[in-house]
């Protein structure tokens, strides 16, 4: 028997060691065909011998083995800057966030219907119905289907749905209106609504903006995306940027043709804003000069984010969606802990890591 045990635990630790590995190839191969893509389609030019070359030694000092630059070529295309410590997407998702952000705790503390209960002491966009394993909650209490249609027909603000779990890129975000018991969205009735989007979905109040982000842009709630870095001597911000939503858009989604644009450590937009399709832009869809542009509250974002961060310790590197109100207040919108994008912030900021890279680096080889 003690010898059956003991080939099970060496044949688990086998098939998890090689489960991993087969993990790790398919976000590095999937950051790949990426990149690869958008150096096709906005047509990049190759880096210089002498760059490559820079990089490569740049991440060999660090350990790593660089199999291609085409994470460095994309940036440098895009926004004119080379650096040899930008950060490839598929170092920081194969490698680099698995060490810092527990897998094992997600996707189970990334259901936005939990964030009422993790981040209660922060301002949140107030909840009209939530879905839960296909359970309707009003006000934490569970309530049949109808009375669910009921409410939400009987609110007469404008909403906003979107799925909870494993949502990204905006998909299923959908703003909407409600008219004689019919949604703006496909003018579906509202149980047909529910039905669309079957369970672990949420509905809430649109978000009316601050007037300085309305500006923006009016159509889209456009929101802060702020990285964070947990040490164990505080908080550190690693990157912040405005997403910045496309005139009838419903998100403000990079992919979905908004504009990113770097936020100073005053909080301030920098002078240059990035589309997905390489464009380099100065104003905004609609006319607003980006350089100096104040970010309402800038400081009051900072300190909110830095302490909803130590509510969830298990994970060491948080990208943060955060929205301002018409109030100039800031709240939480959602927060990203696995799929995290580093294209959204060294797009339009440079290189990730900043101060912080030797350090990060060195980590990301410990094993976990």
């Amino acid at each position: 028997m003690r010898a059956y045990h003991l080939v099970k635990r060496l044949l688990l630790k086998r098939v998890l060691k090689y489960e991993k590995r087969l993990h790790e190839f398919n976000l590095k191969m999937t950051a790949r065909r990426q990149v690869r893509s958008m150096i096709k389609t906005n047509r990049s030019p190759r880096l210089s011998s002498q760059e490559i070359k820079a990089v490569r030694a740049f991440y060999k000092s660090k350990g790593y083995s660089i199999k291609n630059t085409y994470w460095h070529q994309h940036y440098k295309a895009v926004n004119g800057e080379f650096h040899v410590d930008y950060i490839p997407e598929d170092i920081f998702r194969a490698i680099i966030s698995p060490r810092f952000n527990q897998m094992k705790q997600w996707p189970a503390l990334l259901d936005k219907n939990l964030y009422y209960q993790l981040f209660k002491d922060f301002p949140q966009p107030k909840p009209v119905v939530q879905n839960i394993n296909g359970f309707y909650y009003v006000d934490k209490e569970i309530v049949r289907e109808e009375l669910a249609a009921e409410i939400c027909s009987n609110t007469n603000k404008p909403l906003l749905i979107k799925p909870t779990i494993e949502s990204g890129k905006g998909k299923m975000v959908e703003s909407f209106s409600i008219k004689d018991g019919i949604a703006s969205h496909n003018q579906l009735d509202i149980l047909s609504l529910f039905r669309l989007y079957k369970k672990d979905f949420i509905i809430q109040e649109f978000v009316e903006q601050s007037e300085a982000m309305k500006k923006l842009n009016s159509t889209t709630l456009n929101t802060l995306r702020i990285m964070t870095y947990l040490r164990p001597d505080d908080v550190y911000i690693l990157s912040a940027v405005s997403r910045i939503g496309k005139p009838g858009s419903s998100t403000d989604n990079y992919s979905a043709g908004g504009i990113l644009c770097g936020i100073t450590q005053e909080g301030h937009l920098k002078k240059y804003g990035y589309t997905l399709k390489g464009e380099k832009m100065e104003k905004t869809y609609t006319g607003i000069v980006l350089e100096g542009y104040e970010i309402p509250s800038f400081p009051d974002v900072v300190k909110m984010i830095k302490a909803m961060h130590k509510v969830v310790p298990y994970f060491r590197i948080i990208s943060w969606d955060i929205g301002i109100d018409k109030n100039n207040s800031p709240l939480l919108v959602e927060y990203n802990t696995y799929y995290q994008s580093t294209r959204a912030h060294q797009t339009p900021n440079g290189p990730l890591f900043g101060k912080f890279t030797d350090e990060i680096l060195a980590e990301g080889l410990k094993p976990y």
